[in-house]
């Protein structure tokens, strides 16, 4: 998984996540050092979700639908590009609620109250216009969340390619922008911008 200087998103591969999952690589995510960013995302989950559910693209292993109630797991859809990861999800729950898809090419079935990119946005062109697509499949008061991680090292072109995305999401026109977290892990360094977005009328 690489972006090139002026790229705007890290290609990557379903073979790559599927090794990576495989290898363990992204176990961390389970970690306490991530909770809080779980946590503000799943606070803005309560206060809008409703009968229509939630859609999480980029679900990963399920680290999100651990932390839901019963009655949101009911109208949960979890989606992800990983085969291994959908394998592990899929294990926490005899619902058919996880699939494999590519956030690029996904199209929902359905609408829903809160639609979700829980660091999935790195590996979007244009992630404004994606965003709009997404946006289709909301209900009338339905919201987006988004969470990007800021990586440490500032001269990473990954570094520069989010500060990107985070102004091209603000600005864009298409959105008003509700909420937005600038969270910092002092423990670990980590740093992550969370949006909650509302398609504009």
């Amino acid at each position: 998984m690489e972006n090139t200087k002026d790229q705007d998103y890290i290609e990557s591969s379903q073979q790559q996540w599927d090794e990576e999952y495989r290898s363990n690589m992204w176990d961390y995510l389970s970690d306490i050092s991530e909770y809080a960013r779980y946590a503000i995302v799943y606070g803005y989950i309560r206060k809008f979700v409703a009968k229509q559910g939630i859609l999480d693209m980029g679900c990963g292993t399920g680290i999100l639908y651990d932390m839901l109630t019963d009655s949101e797991k009911k109208h949960y859809t979890g989606v992800d590009i990983s085969k291994e990861a959908i394998m592990l999800a899929s294990s926490k729950t005899t619902e058919a609620v996880f699939h494999c898809g590519d956030i690029n090419q996904y199209v929902p079935s359905r609408k829903y109250d809160v639609i979700i990119f829980n660091e999935s946005l790195q590996y979007v062109p244009n992630a404004p216009s994606k965003l709009n697509e997404y946006s289709l499949h909301l209900t009338p008061d339905g919201v987006i969340i988004t969470s990007l991680y800021s990586h440490k090292n500032t001269l990473d072109p990954d570094y520069a390619m989010v500060e990107n995305k985070t102004k091209e999401i603000e600005q864009c026109g298409l959105f008003d922008v509700v909420d937005k977290v600038s969270l910092l892990n002092h423990n670990s360094g980590l740093k992550w911008y969370i949006h909650l977005l509302k398609k504009k009328s």
